[in-house]
Formats: C-alpha cells, structure tokens, sequence
C-alpha cells in the first residue's frame, strides 16, 4: 500500500482526472468506504481548486453561443464540433452524438448513464485522436454537459452552449441527430441495439455522399488513421 491520494493516482497514471478518482470512489458505498481512511479530506467533497471555475450569478457559468465567433457559422473552417444525446422512452440508456460542422463527420457512442461525469468521460474519449481538430464544441443546454470545463482542459477547446428551446442554433446536429432516428427510433430501446449495429450506423453516415461535399463522404476528409476511427469506432 502507497497511501497515494487521488491527486496523486491522477498525476501518475496521467489519462485520467483527479474527479474521475473520486468519482470512481463515490459510485460505490462499500468502495468508498473501504478507502475512505486513505483519503486526504476524509470524506469531505472533492473540489479542483486549479480547474476553471467561472461564475454568474451564481451559478456555473456556460459561454452563450453569441460568443462564439461568427465564422463557426458559415462551417468554412474544419475543427467546430455540436454535440448532444439521443435518449430512448424505454430506457435510461442513451447515446451521445458529436458532429463536425463542416464535413458532417459523426461520432456516436452507448452512454449507460446519461451522467454529467459519463458524459464528459466519453466526449474526451472519442474527441481525443481529433484533438487537433477540436477548435470548438457547441451543446444544448441539458444536465449532462455540466462538466463542460473539464472538457474544454482536457481538449484545450472552447465550449458554447445553444439557447434553451433553440434547437435550430445546432442544426448540423440535429439534422443528424434526425439521420440517426431512421436507424433507431423514439420508441425504440436503446439498450437493445448493441454496439455493432451503432458501428454500423456511424459507418453508413460517415460514407454516405453529400451534395454540399460535391457527393464526397464526411470521412473522405480525414487521415487515413481518424478514418478508420470514423468509419469503425475504433478506440
């Protein structure tokens, strides 16, 4: 036994936050209070005094899309990412789309719980081999983006959430988001299409011709290597 505090643990193994140790902790009772003698506060919650915490009035800031610069708009420019989830009325499972602007690449992932702790984990995750190409994210407004700050470190991006009940304002997502519900509709359980058939999707839009791209593919515009990532979810 080391005695390691999660700080530590996060600042050895590198690929993971200090959060995600603790929220690996607090997930299970048992767990937690197995190693609870090992940590530094003792049981009092965990703050990241060095991760941006910006706020008004209040409250958690998020950067209103009216910041985002005007450019992003026009989808000249590689690198502006919309984000969001697709949720089932059968189940609590969903899935998290994220869309570039420009190409219309899509990436698409199982999200078992639509947590604001998954949901950040699984955004770096898929946007991490793109990292290079992440200049922006834009996600609505619900609970499971809370964690935007993370994900604006961990990318070295800028996040920008859309105006409640203004859908329009991420419309390259939505309008794949709409693709997406061909394959699995609202009545459908998401937790009964597995993981190859959400390949298979992912693959069918990244290959699918475009008139605005000349009837080019999405992943057409990529590496050979992010293609494959984008053709077959390989992480």
């Amino acid at each position: 036994m080391l005695y390691y505090s999660p700080e530590q643990i996060a600042a050895r193994l590198k690929k993971i936050s200090v959060q995600s140790v603790y929220n690996y902790l607090y997930q299970n009772k048992a767990r937690y209070e197995q190693f609870k003698p090992y940590l530094r506060r003792k049981g009092k919650a965990y703050r990241h005094c060095k991760a941006p915490s910006i706020k008004e009035g209040g409250r958690r800031y998020k950067r209103p899309i009216k910041q985002r610069p005007s450019y992003v708009e026009s989808r000249k420019t590689q690198g502006h990412w919309e984000g969001d989830t697709i949720i089932s009325r059968k189940d609590k499972q969903a899935l998290l789309t994220l869309v570039e602007r420009k190409t219309g690449l899509v990436l698409i992932e199982r999200l078992n719980q639509r947590t604001a702790a998954k949901t950040r984990d699984m955004i770096i995750k898929l946007l991490t081999p793109f990292k290079k190409m992440v200049k922006s994210i834009t996600f609505d407004n619900g609970m499971e983006f809370n964690y935007h700050h993370a994900i604006e470190h961990y990318l070295n991006t800028s996040v920008y959430f859309a105006e409640p009940y203004k859908s329009w304002q991420r419309g390259t997502n939505e309008n794949t988001n709409g693709l997406i519900r061909q394959f699995i509709p609202k009545s459908a359980a998401i937790s009964l299409v597995d993981d190859e058939q959400i390949k298979k999707i992912q693959y069918l839009l990244n290959t699918r011709p475009r008139k605005r791209h000349k009837f080019k593919s999405p992943a057409s515009f990529y590496s050979k290597e992010l293609r494959q990532i984008a053709l077959h979810g390989g992480i």
